[in-house]
């Protein structure tokens, strides 16, 4: 029963997916000029999904003028792995206006700063986060929240149209894959389907995006201080007595800062980046406590802060962010924090105020 129930669940993701599809070139047919566009600080996936789709546009129409727009640039992995790919002249496409902006892997307007400028602006939706403000208003949204990563679902539609793209790219959406999988401990039954179809057009590329993965995760000299310094600062609480939740205050490597405190046995990490004029909050959840809790812990946070805060944000069951255009009392984020869990009958008290508030202050 539970093979036939994920068949059919997976049977009707295609139907939709294909349907999608073919209403995403009818619509990119009607604008002289696409941007795409990604979040802020991309990561492999979202460079893979975006070089990927704008793959997709070059090969239905030749008349269609494309530039890309990435808001502060790649992370340093994605920065190692195109470079390594020499896909750099393929990022480096601009335009002094776009008619048609396409948003890939990125579920809020704070991500996408061409679409916070000019909300009135048409776009089209290509992402897999658990929830999508985005959506409502998109012109087309290929939203499917139980994919593994947006790469998957950019190489599923290269298989429904038949497309072939070239050995450097579909390398670049295996570790678009595997980023978002976390190497495929994460992996859903899509995510074997768009491996398959891109294998099948180069044997070696997964051999190779594999090693990519495992030599660009090397950290340098500044991101191992801003973990450290992270870690230093944190303070701790338990929740319920069962679950390790951990504040910290960072003004770079969020991400790494917060995995390192998930790795070294927090269940939920909370990462606060002051910056000027505005605020930045990121959180992590480990699998114990969103299986325990049975919600999308990181997501479902992030959600009630925002609408609290009056911020954007938005992610994943595991990992989440919000972007507020203003600087935030520090004090607040953890009074939210407090509420929040209480609404899910889980007490939090105080094991270590640690020193994040006063450098947040």
């Amino acid at each position: 029963m539970f093979w036939s129930r994920l068949r059919m669940s997976y049977s009707e993701d295609m139907g939709r997916l294909i349907e999608l599809t073919h209403k995403l070139v009818n619509t990119l047919k009607n604008y002289p000029v696409v941007c795409f566009s990604t979040h802020r600080d991309a990561d492999p996936d979202a460079i893979a999904s975006l070089l990927g789709v704008k793959f997709i546009t070059e090969s239905v129409s030749s008349t269609i003028k494309s530039g890309v727009l990435i808001p502060e640039g790649l992370n340093r992995i994605a920065a190692k792995i195109v470079k390594n790919l020499r896909l750099e002249e393929d990022l480096a496409t601009s335009v002094n206006s776009c008619d048609l902006i396409v948003c890939v892997d990125a579920s809020s307007k704070s991500q996408v700063p061409a679409l916070d400028v000019a909300t009135s602006r048409n776009y089209v939706i290509i992402d897999h986060h658990e929830t999508n403000e985005l959506s409502e208003k998109a012109l087309v949204s290929i939203h499917f929240k139980d994919a593994g990563s947006t790469s998957e679902l950019v190489a599923l539609m290269m298989e429904i149209l038949s497309l072939k793209p070239e050995a450097r790219l579909a390398t670049l959406l295996i570790t678009g894959i595997l980023y978002d999988t976390k190497n495929l401990r994460l992996a859903k039954p899509s995510t074997f389907r768009a491996l398959y179809y891109l294998m099948s057009l180069c044997s070696e590329c997964f051999e190779e995006a594999f090693n990519m993965m495992i030599t660009t995760t090397e950290i340098d000299r500044s991101e191992k201080i801003a973990i450290l310094k992270g870690i230093s600062r944190a303070g701790l609480y338990e929740l319920n007595r069962d679950f390790i939740l951990a504040v910290t205050c960072v003004g770079a490597y969020e991400a790494s800062v917060l995995k390192t405190l998930i790795d070294s046995g927090a269940d939920v990490a909370i990462a606060i980046s002051p910056r000027s004029g505005e605020t930045r909050i990121y959180v992590r959840a480990s699998r114990r406590i969103i299986n325990t809790l049975r919600i999308p812990v990181a997501s479902d946070l992030i959600t009630y802060m925002a609408e609290e805060l009056r911020g954007s944000g938005g992610g994943h069951e595991g990992a989440a962010g919000l972007s507020l255009n203003y600087e935030i009392d520090v004090n607040e984020v953890i009074k939210l924090v407090r509420r929040f869990f209480t609404k899910l009958n889980v007490r939090v008290n105080v094991l270590e105020e640690g020193r994040w508030a006063d450098k947040c202050s």
